[in-house]
């Protein structure tokens, strides 16, 4: 396994098993229902991932209810996907790297007991987001299930 399967795979039994979510092919779209669950690994020592624009657009195809969730080491990050792409996700800070696959990238940071994201390409702004433990990840999914 190469290490950024091994990275892809952490924490994905929660997802699939716990949360009983679906994984949609190979990518880091999970689906309940009318829930969407989009779930980067962050699991590098400069703390960053990234969300394809392809896995932003499959959101907005339908009327889901969605989350981000960042698998950050053993941690769960939670934030509102609607409100993140607002703020977070504008269309002309993405990186438009040589494969021809345009994405964003992002950060996470620690200051004041408090997780951020941070857009690379816009680092001004950080993202305050919130660690959920498995059981009140649950609850909230269930609630909007």
């Amino acid at each position: 396994m190469t290490d950024k399967q091994s990275s892809m795979s952490v924490n994905k039994h929660v997802l699939t098993h716990d949360l009983k979510l679906r994984q949609l092919s190979n990518t880091s779209i999970f689906l309940r229902g009318r829930l969407f669950v989009l779930s980067p690994s962050a699991q590098n020592q400069h703390n960053w991932f990234d969300l394809s624009k392809v896995n932003v657009e499959r959101y907005q195809e339908k009327p889901y209810k969605g989350f981000l969730v960042v698998r950050f080491f053993d941690k769960l990050l939670v934030a509102d996907l609607d409100r993140f792409i607002r703020e977070m996700m504008p269309a002309d800070f993405y990186v438009l790297p040589s494969s021809g696959r345009p994405h964003w990238k992002f950060n996470i940071k620690f200051s004041n007991s408090t997780h951020y994201i941070i857009n690379q390409q816009n680092p001004s702004k950080p993202y305050p987001v919130r660690e959920f433990s498995v059981p009140q990840l649950q609850e909230l999914l269930d609630k909007r299930a």
